[in-house]
């Protein structure tokens, strides 16, 4: 399942209500952590919701190095270079091939939805506690009621910039991404971000741009 999401807000989240230039400085940090030099490893756990009610979630791991991603999960296995994604069921005999929109891509990239500031959105940040962690939540509201995305919180660790949370609401619902573990540091080849064709003679890649 490629949709995340989440219900509710954090009963924590104090009114504690900073400028939105504040706000932009938070969230300009965090785009930094995510994009790290060599990339980044996370682990998380993905959830969609309906109304308050989960309709699904999925585990795995991200990597992610500029623009480029791979996603691991139980279900599904994705690679994009930064213009191709393939992605492929898990058992599964065919890989299919688009160029996804950039909407498509924050289902699966955090670092989208961390950018996504920068285009015709207002926001506002407070402060709360996640998993023990203290954090600074930024509100992201869309300048345009029609975004893909109208609304979205980012839950972001105190200190280290290190997310923590996406929350994304689209056609009324809410998808929620936690992140689980967080690991810089690495030196990941471009190969992890294409797919490995020579280990799936038998997978059928269907061409679907």
């Amino acid at each position: 399942m490629r949709k995340y999401i989440l219900s509710f807000l954090i009963a924590s989240l104090m009114p504690f209500t900073v400028s939105a230039q504040s706000a932009r400085n938070i969230l300009d940090s965090t785009a930094a952590r995510l994009s790290a030099p060599g990339g980044i490893k996370a682990q998380f756990k993905a959830t969609q919701f309906n109304g308050t009610s989960a309709e699904g979630n999925a585990t795995g791991t991200l990597l992610l190095r500029g623009r480029a991603y791979q996603v691991t999960t139980n279900e599904l296995l994705t690679w994009y270079d930064g213009t191709t994604q393939w992605s492929m069921m898990r058992g599964g005999d065919e890989v299919n091939v688009t160029t996804p929109s950039e909407a498509e891509q924050a289902q699966l990239n955090p670092a989208t939805l961390i950018n996504i500031y920068k285009k015709g959105y207002k926001y506002t940040l407070n402060k709360s506690t996640l998993r023990g962690h203290k954090t600074f939540v930024v509100h992201l509201i869309a300048k345009n009621k029609k975004a893909y995305y109208p609304e979205i919180f980012i839950d972001v660790e105190q200190g280290t910039y290190t997310p923590l949370c996406f929350r994304a609401k689209h056609d009324g619902n809410w998808m929620r991404l936690s992140v689980l573990s967080f690991t810089t540091g690495l030196d990941l080849p471009a190969s992890e971000f294409t797919f490995p064709a020579k280990d799936y003679p038998n997978v059928e890649v269907i061409d679907l741009r």
